[in-house]
């Protein structure tokens, strides 16, 4: 029996990561924050521990020895600029603990689940070997992406193997507060347009499936760019209003309207101090282009993932029996 330890195990990817590992007969040790729910964790027959990734001493006790994989999956996606120091002490500093705690503890093989947002804001398509602008893009969470997988790499020169995970869009079941709201809102009339924007989407259980393959056959040091299927904004909405038969119209919104918006939200949480409903970073997203080369991730991980209808209607169905409609 392959054995494996997994952190951000009660996150979106995390809860799809283990369900794979659990189901090909993996025995999995799973790492959760003290005090975090673990009621989708606690469905699955493996090994929860609680622990912190910033607490180096206590993450290499929890860490068994001689470990087949270990899945380092939990980072901080906020994109809030009040949060910057926090999510650069758990993604850049918290990966560097992982990768140091996976030599200490002789694991055999770390795959780090990085982001498409390590190779900064493209207008264009880019792969694996287009330089990044996450430094100077003006989004913390795309620098801080980049600068844990520097770490990473750092580490493999000392001998460390490690392959990095790069998804773009991601949409599938066990989703809360992702793609999930877009379903949500389109469901309740909440949606103010389509926004528009360009992404690349891959189904959650196809990006679990390349982490596997990064463990069992992908490159020392190298990164895989998951891309998937290119859609609009308004062709995802479009998909969603399909599948959930929702009756509602499909209108536009545009760039300058989400502009407003922008400021509107930004000077409000000046205010308030609440996290602004539109962020820098999230206009961005919905105003711009995600368009990654996949190829090498086809090539040797043999990635590959379903439709937009196919992973909307998974993360749909899951929404309803889990009574979050």
């Amino acid at each position: 029996m392959r054995n494996a330890f997994v952190t951000g195990a009660t996150g979106f990817l995390g809860l799809n990561l283990i369900e794979l590992l659990v189901s090909e007969g993996w025995d999995v040790v799973a790492l959760h924050l003290p005090g975090e729910n673990i009621r989708y964790l606690s469905r699955f027959d493996v090994t929860p521990v609680a622990g912190d990734i910033l607490d180096f001493p206590k993450l290499v006790n929890v860490i068994p020895k001689g470990l087949d994989a270990i899945f380092h999956l939990a980072g901080d996606t906020t994109t809030w600029h009040r949060f910057a120091t926090r999510q650069y002490n758990v993604n850049v500093i918290g990966t560097a603990n992982v990768c140091r705690a996976a030599m200490k503890r002789g694991a055999g093989r770390l795959v780090v689940t990085s982001s498409s947002s390590a190779y900064g804001c493209h207008e264009d398509r880019f792969s694996e070997s287009t330089p990044t602008n996450a430094l100077t893009c003006g989004i913390n969470y795309h620098k801080t992406k980049y600068l844990a997988e520097q770490e990473a790499k750092r580490l493999v020169k000392e001998g460390l193997d490690a392959v990095i995970i790069n998804p773009c869009n991601i949409i599938g079941p066990y989703d809360t507060v992702n793609w999930s709201q877009l379903i949500i809102n389109v469901v309740r009339n909440e949606l103010p347009g389509a926004p528009p924007g360009v992404g690349t989407f891959a189904h959650v259980k196809d990006v679990a499936r390349a982490h596997v393959a990064a463990a069992e056959k992908g490159r020392k040091g190298e990164n895989y760019l998951l891309g998937g299927v290119e859609a609009s904004f308004r062709e995802v909405i479009s998909e969603i209003i399909t599948v959930t038969g929702a009756d509602i119209p499909l209108k536009d919104i545009s760039r300058f309207k989400l502009k407003i918006a922008l400021y509107a939200s930004s000077i409000k949480a000046i205010f308030d101090g609440k996290e602004p409903l539109l962020t820098y970073p999230k206009y961005v997203r919905l105003v711009g282009r995600l368009s990654c080369d996949n190829s090498k991730a086809v090539r040797e991980l043999g990635f590959s993932t379903t439709s937009i209808r196919e992973m909307v209607s998974d993360c749909y169905e899951w929404l309803k029996r889990e009574g979050l409609l």
